[in-house]
């Protein structure tokens, strides 16, 4: 029997090719099969194109993370309203009306081909969320989403996460998304307030200076992509610090300013269901330079910068905060786009000042720039209260009887500059204490028609 165990040994192995054969076969005919999104993080291989990082880089190969709305876990913590009416004749409410009897459509024309959605509601709460997660109007089982949160106090609030669903992201590609959707009922109010905010990141994890580091990346707005400079988010951990609900967030930017140290931010690939993203993050080593403010005005004032936003002039990539007084900056070409100023007579912690759009400042090597402000000039801007918000709104001197008018005042310093909110510190209590300006209405004759404090906001 020996003899013939070759052959029985290349007879099996025919077998088994041929059977593999035959199921590549038909693997090939019935093309490649969709697999449903995971709720869970996915790790996604980088690919083999990305470029090869310099030396002394730090690498971060992220992965796509649904957040699940829990109330221990971190979130955006910034939300959108779109506030239109309507939506009765939307095929997919339509489509819930049948399965529910009391409904509140929701608009969000961000999330295309799903712009209508629905709350469902029992006795004065929202009990379910409907949402068209294939955008093809029609309504199934798994589109009805229970509360992922309900509060009572302070304020009756529900909370619905969807699950991961394909949008199409500005250039065009598709990518696994989540929204979470606030219902908010006031009063004695049946019908909820209504907010979207994202509910998902990138995140990936690395080592800085041998200290364990993560990065989480923000889409900006409901555009599905995680990687626009200037218009999405990030959050730098570095440490065994423990992220919670509430976690410090900036502005992507191509150069970030992390405790004192600058960091150049290159991102590769793109966020997709078959491709990945990764961050390179390599310290800033060029010439530095220095930035400080002074206020003019006829008493002499001593002050110091607070934290400041800056901008690229001329590279619109960069877009970081810095916190200390004079700080130090790489070298180029920025604007001011907003700063906390303090000040005061006798130190800098008598007053405080928040402005906006400010102006442009070179940083020259080992040199300091100093911005002078002050000298602010105060006007008053009057509208029509329902046009507020018209992107056409007009300021109009006069007005119908019976007209309500919305008044806030816009204080412009010598450099453009634009005031917000003034605060002085309280003797008795060695706080900051914010100041409210006071408005008075006269007629021709200088008599007071009416008065009120304004209010920040």
């Amino acid at each position: 029997m020996k003899k013939f165990l070759p052959a029985i040994l290349v007879l099996a192995c025919l077998v088994v090719a041929a059977v593999y054969l035959l199921h590549r076969s038909k693997t090939e005919q019935r093309g490649p099969v969709e697999e449903p999104f995971s709720t869970e993080p996915q790790a996604v291989q980088a690919p083999v194109d990305f470029p090869e990082p310099p030396p002394g880089a730090v690498v971060f190969d992220m992965k796509y993370r649904g957040l699940s709305g829990d109330k221990d876990e971190f979130r955006y913590n910034s939300y959108y309203g779109y506030g239109r009416s309507g939506g009765d004749d939307a095929p997919f409410i339509k489509a819930v009306g049948k399965r529910a009897e009391e409904l509140q459509a929701v608009y969000n024309p961000q999330l295309k081909g799903a712009e209508w959605s629905a709350v469902e509601l029992e006795d004065g709460k929202a009990v379910a969320f409907h949402f068209d997660l294939n955008a093809d109007g029609k309504v199934s089982d798994d589109e009805r989403i229970l509360p992922a949160i309900v509060e009572e106090e302070p304020i009756r609030r529900t909370e619905f996460v969807t699950p991961d669903f394909t949008t199409e992201t500005e250039d065009g590609h598709k990518a696994p998304f989540r929204v979470l959707l606030r219902a908010e009922f006031y009063g004695s109010s049946s019908s909820p307030s209504c907010m979207w905010s994202p509910s998902c990141v990138l995140d990936g994890t690395s080592t800085i200076d041998g200290e364990p580091a993560k990065l989480i990346l923000y889409t900006g707005g409901f555009s599905g992509s995680f990687t626009k400079f200037g218009r999405c988010a990030y959050s730098l951990v570095i440490g065994e610090e423990e992220i919670g609900r509430h976690i410090s967030r900036q502005t992507l930017s191509s150069i970030i300013n992390h405790d004192g140290q600058f960091y150049h931010v290159d991102l590769y690939g793109r966020h997709g269901r078959d491709s990945a993203v990764r961050a390179v993050i390599r310290k800033y080593a060029g010439a530095t330079g220095n930035l400080a403010v002074a206020l003019a005005s006829d008493s002499k004032l001593k002050s110091r910068l607070n934290g400041a936003g800056i901008e690229g002039s001329k590279d619109n990539t960069i877009n970081f905060r810095v916190s200390t007084d004079q700080p130090v900056l790489p070298t180029g070409t920025y604007k001011l786009s907003s700063a906390n100023i303090e000040y005061g007579t006798e130190d800098t912690g008598q007053w405080w000042v928040g402005l906006t759009e400010g102006p442009e400042f070179a940083v020259a090597s080992e040199k300091r720039s100093t911005l002078e402000f002050g000298k602010p000039i105060l006007s008053v801007r009057a509208v029509d209260e329902e046009k507020r918000y018209h992107s056409d709104v007009k300021e109009q001197s006069t007005y119908s009887k019976g007209t309500a008018v919305y008044l806030s005042r816009k204080i412009t310093g010598k450099a453009g500059e634009l005031y917000g909110r003034f605060s002085k510190k309280d003797d008795s209590s060695n706080k900051l204490v914010d100041v409210e300006p006071r408005i008075k209405i006269v007629d021709s004759e200088g008599r007071e028609v009416a008065s009120a404090k304004m209010e920040y906001g």
